[in-house]
C-alpha cells in the first residue's frame, strides 16, 4: 500500500496522495491491523526470557513507529509560504481546501471540504450554514478542472479597456488590458511587457508612454481627449511612440513581432466564461471551480463560480458578500521575511540548477535573525522545517517554501532506534551471547569431568594397595 502511495504522489501530487491514501479510514485500519497483529505478535511469546530481549525490543520499535507516525500525520502541519523579495509573512497554506464566506456586517465562516471525493451536483448540492446568521452557503455543481475565459463588454459605467494580439513568427498571444484595474492594467509575456495607463489632464503624455530601458515594453496611453497613442521602449532604450489605429498593426524591433488592438472599450465590465476542460493528471496542475450562491430568510443570491485560490465578491441583501474557495492557512508563532532569492542556471538553458533563498525571522520570543535556505539545506526553527520548495520567475521573484511540522518526530526517532537495536541484538549480540554462553557451558562441564575423574583414579590407585597385606599373611 505504501509504494501503492508513494507512485501516487509522483503521478497525482503530495495533496491527493493525503486525500486518497494517507488520510482516508482505510489506510487507517490498516495501520490499526497492523499495529494490532505487532503487539499480539510479541505479547504471544510473554512471559518473554532473556533470549527474546532483541525481539521485544524490534516489536516495541515498530509500534512506536507507528504511533509516531499517525501524530504526525493527524496532528502535524504541512504546507506552503510563498512569499515575494521584501514580502514579510506569517501565515501557512495548508494542502486542504475549504470554502470560506464573509457576510456584511462582520460575519465569517469557514468550511473544510473534499468535493473530489464527494462533488455537488444539480440534485446532490452541499449546503453549508453560516453559524448564527440563518444564511447558508449553497454549492450547486463542481468542475475539477476549467478553462477560464476572461474578457470585457461594453458597459454604461467602467474604466477603459483595450484587447490586443501579439503576433511572432512561430506564436501568438493575446490579453485584454484594463485602465483602471492594477491587476489586468500590466501583462508580462517574457519577451515585452504590455501596459495601459491613463493620462490626467496636464500630464505628459509621452514621458507616460515612455517605459523603462532594460526590457523590451510597450505601453498604451488613453490621453484626455480620448486619444489612445502608444510608446514603445526596447531593451537598450530605444524609444518610438504614435497614435494607436485599431486593426493596425505596429510593428516592432522585437524578432519580427507585431502588435494590433482589435478592440477598444471606452467604459468596460469584466466578464468571464467557466468552462470544463481535460483535467491534467497532477493535483497541482488543475484548476478547480465551483457554483455556489447564497441563500436566507430573505431570499438568495445569483449563482457564481469560484475559480480554487479565488474570492469572489456576491451582492448579497444590502451589501456585499465575499465567497473564496482556497486552501485554509494556519498562523506562525513568528515572522518571515524574505531578504533576496537567487537562481542559477544549467549553462545554454532556461532550466534551473539551483535556487536559494536568504530570510529574517522575527520571533518575539528569540528575537531577530537571518538564516540561508537552499534545495538541500532546510530551516529548522522550533518544531517547524522551512523547505526550498520551488519559485515564480518575476520583478519581484517569488520564493515558495514547504512548510512542516512533525509533533510526532520523536517517537519516530525513539522507535527506529528501538527497531536499530533490536535487529543488532536478535542477529548479532543475541550469536554473539549464544557463543558465549555456550563456551562457559563447554567449560564448566569439563571442569566437572575433570572433578569427577580424580577421586575415581586415586580409588583405583588405593585398592591394589590394600589388598597386598592380606596376601602375605595368607
Amino acid at each position: 500500500v505504501c509504494t501503492t502511495g508513494t507512485f501516487y504522489e509522483m503521478n497525482h501530487g503530495t495533496a491527493a496522495a493525503q486525500r486518497d491514501v494517507y488520510r482516508t479510514w482505510w489506510f487507517a485500519l490498516i495501520l490499526a491491523t497492523l499495529g494490532t497483529n505487532i503487539f499480539c505478535a510479541m505479547m504471544k511469546r510473554y512471559p518473554w526470557k532473556k533470549h527474546h530481549t532483541g525481539f521485544v525490543m524490534a516489536h516495541i520499535g515498530i509500534l512506536t513507529l507507528l504511533a509516531g507516525s499517525l501524530v504526525s500525520l493527524h496532528f502535524g502541519l504541512d504546507g506552503n509560504l510563498a512569499l515575494f523579495e521584501g514580502e514579510t509573512g506569517d501565515r501557512v497554506a495548508l494542502l486542504d481546501k475549504a470554502l470560506q464566506v464573509a457576510l456584511p456586517g462582520g460575519s465569517y465562516a469557514s468550511f473544510p471540504v473534499v468535493f473530489e471525493k464527494d462533488p455537488p451536483r444539480p440534485g446532490h448540492e452541499c449546503r453549508f450554514s453560516v453559524p448564527g446568521t440563518g444564511v447558508v452557503l449553497v454549492a450547486e455543481e463542481f468542475l475539477p478542472h476549467v478553462a477560464l475565459r476572461e474578457s470585457y463588454e461594453e458597459a454604461a459605467a467602467g474604466g477603459p479597456a483595450l484587447h490586443f494580439v501579439l503576433e511572432a513568427p512561430f506564436a501568438r498571444q493575446d490579453s485584454w488590458l484594463a485602465a483602471a484595474d492594477p491587476a489586468r492594467s500590466r501583462i508580462d509575456f517574457g519577451p515585452a511587457a504590455f501596459a495601459f495607463l491613463l493620462a490626467r489632464e496636464g500630464q505628459d503624455v509621452a514621458a507616460r508612454a515612455r517605459g523603462a530601458p532594460g526590457k523590451n515594453s510597450l505601453s498604451f496611453v488613453l490621453a484626455p481627449g480620448g486619444r489612445l497613442l502608444y510608446g514603445l521602449t526596447t531593451a537598450r532604450g530605444q524609444v518610438s511612440q504614435g497614435e494607436v489605429v485599431t486593426g493596425r498593426p505596429v510593428e516592432t524591433p522585437w524578432m519580427g513581432m507585431k502588435v494590433t488592438v482589435d478592440r477598444f472599450l471606452e467604459r468596460a465590465a469584466p466578464h468571464r466564461t467557466v468552462s470544463p476542460a481535460p483535467p491534467p493528471e497532477k493535483d497541482e496542475r488543475r484548476l478547480s471551480a465551483v457554483k455556489v450562491r447564497l441563500q436566507g430568510p430573505r431570499g438568495r443570491s445569483n449563482p457564481e463560480w469560484v475559480v480554487w485560490t479565488e474570492a469572489r465578491k456576491v451582492a448579497w441583501e444590502s451589501g456585499t458578500a465575499t465567497v473564496a474557495y482556497r486552501a485554509p492557512e494556519v498562523a506562525l508563532p513568528f515572522q518571515v521575511r524574505l531578504l533576496r532569492f537567487n537562481s542559477d542556471k544549467y549553462p545554454g538553458s532556461s532550466m534551473a540548477a539551483t535556487y536559494e533563498s536568504w530570510v529574517r525571522v522575527d520571533d518575539p520570543e528569540r528575537g531577530v535573525s537571518e538564516h540561508h535556505i537552499s534545495m538541500n539545506h532546510p530551516l529548522h526553527y522550533r518544531g517547524y522545517i522551512f523547505f526550498q520548495a520551488s519559485f515564480v520567475e518575476g520583478e519581484p521573484m517569488m520564493s515558495i517554501f514547504s512548510v512542516a511540522r512533525s509533533p510526532g518526530l520523536p517517537l519516530v526517532y525513539v522507535g527506529v532506534g528501538l527497531i536499530s537495536m533490536g535487529v543488532l541484538w536478535m542477529f548479532y549480540l543475541k550469536p554473539m551471547l549464544a557463543r558465549r554462553d555456550a563456551a562457559r557451558a563447554l567449560l564448566a562441564h569439563k571442569e566437572r569431568e575433570s572433578r569427577h575423574e580424580a577421586p575415581s583414579a586415586d580409588a583405583a590407585r588405593g585398592r591394589p594397595g590394600a589388598a597386598e597385606p592380606a596376601s602375605s599373611g595368607a
